[in-house]
């Protein structure tokens, strides 16, 4: 979705209405334009968002995901739940770690493994974002088997016989 048009048709809109005013006034509306658009563009921004949550609250078992792609949102329909492409829906576990507070984190992966996670991503219709979110709640919910035990001791006991 481009906002540049809209936000153009907004600045040319409070052009005209400083022309009525006289120079002047018009100065001081083409300064109110250069000043407002980047608020316009978050406030357009919030808007997408109040928008896609009432959407998500009128369908559950679909999310609404905004990113930005250079300066335009795209929006995206992701459907959760039994019957969606992803699978089967996640525990309770993990869904409610899952629907806690987000917060950042940074990641180091190889070059061939992002490019692993970038192409499933896209394949699913996500952001990749979304799709390693999907993917560690899976693991989550997935038996403990097969996975290393990092934590684990190793015995401290000894047993057999020394010759000599």
């Amino acid at each position: 979705m481009e906002l540049d048009g809209t936000i153009e048709a907004v600045a040319e809109d409070l052009r005209r209405a400083g022309a009525v005013g006289g120079a002047e006034t018009a100065r001081v509306a083409e300064l109110l334009v250069a000043a407002v658009e980047p608020t316009l563009r978050l406030h357009l921004l919030e808007a997408l968002h109040a928008a896609a949550r009432e959407l998500e609250a009128s369908a559950p078992g679909v999310t609404v995901e905004i990113r930005l792609e250079a300066r335009d949102p795209v929006m995206s329909l992701v459907r959760s739940g039994p019957g969606s492409a992803g699978g089967e829906e996640p525990g309770e576990a993990a869904s409610a770690v899952a629907d806690g507070e987000l917060l950042r984190l940074t990641i180091r992966l190889p070059e061939g493994l992002k490019s692993c996670v970038e192409q499933a991503a896209a394949a699913a219709g996500a952001s990749i974002n979304s799709w390693i979110v999907t993917a560690l709640v899976r693991a989550i919910d997935a038996p403990a088997a097969g996975w290393p035990h990092v934590n684990r001791r190793l015995p401290r006991r000894m047993t057999g016989f020394v010759q000599g």
